[in-house]
């Protein structure tokens, strides 16, 4: 089944320090606040911030269906790869292409098979499990699918929890709305007060490979 993490849950307490006057190692985000007379420097009211959420969507255990030609002892590839696609854009809102799965896969109970697809120019793999000798099969993701919006959500909700501030986020992954999750995957935010669309700044959101996302501000 698809599990659903709710990711906007603050990683950190409250930030306790007056806006704009950093703690020792939670300062101000670097290159908030330029271009403000030298004599009178503005200071940015955003704080650094630190935080992890959860995984957003995990795609698993999608489904359960008879994959089988009629008067064959093979699994039915195409419709084992019509599945993958129905499920995938049913359950995460994203377009499949390129979905390959092996021919020639005998019927058997337990035998698995890996499937490959594209989602957004991110290769995904799945396993198509064998659950008799009839063609009954369990379809399961391999994949985290992290939406960026999600992540823009929780950046917007981690300013306001930590730092009671209200901020527009934005993420720059391209065309991409989903990322598959990897260890080591970066994703480049910048947050601007609402009240004052000047005062910017770059955050970056890591991302591993369970679907964890730390946000970076240093």
């Amino acid at each position: 089944m698809t599990q659903v993490h709710d990711p906007r849950q603050p990683g950190q307490p409250p930030y306790a320090q007056p806006y704009g006057v950093p703690a020792p190692g939670y300062g101000a985000l670097h290159g908030f606040g330029h271009g403000q007379p030298p004599t009178q420097p503005k200071r940015s009211a955003l704080p650094k911030i630190l935080g992890v959420i959860g995984a957003v969507v995990v795609l698993a255990g999608l489904g359960v269906g008879a994959l089988f030609l009629f008067g064959s002892q093979q699994l039915d590839t195409a419709e084992a790869e019509r599945q993958i696609v129905s499920i995938t854009e049913e359950q995460t809102g994203v377009t499949v292409t390129d979905v390959s799965c092996p021919d020639d896969v005998e019927l058997a109970a337990g035998t698995v098979t890996t499937c490959t697809a594209m989602v957004e120019g991110q290769e995904v793999t799945y396993t198509v499990e064998q659950t008799d000798d009839e063609g009954n099969v369990r379809i399961d993701g391999e994949q985290v699918f992290v939406p960026v919006a999600d992540v823009e959500s929780a950046l917007t909700d981690q300013f306001a929890s930590e730092a009671g501030l209200s901020v527009v986020s934005t993420c720059d992954a391209g065309e991409r709305t989903v990322l598959v999750a990897a260890d080591g995957l970066e994703l480049t935010c910048e947050a601007s007060l609402v009240d004052d669309p000047s005062d910017t700044g770059t955050v970056t959101a890591l991302i591993d490979a369970e679907g964890n996302v730390t946000f970076d501000a240093s």
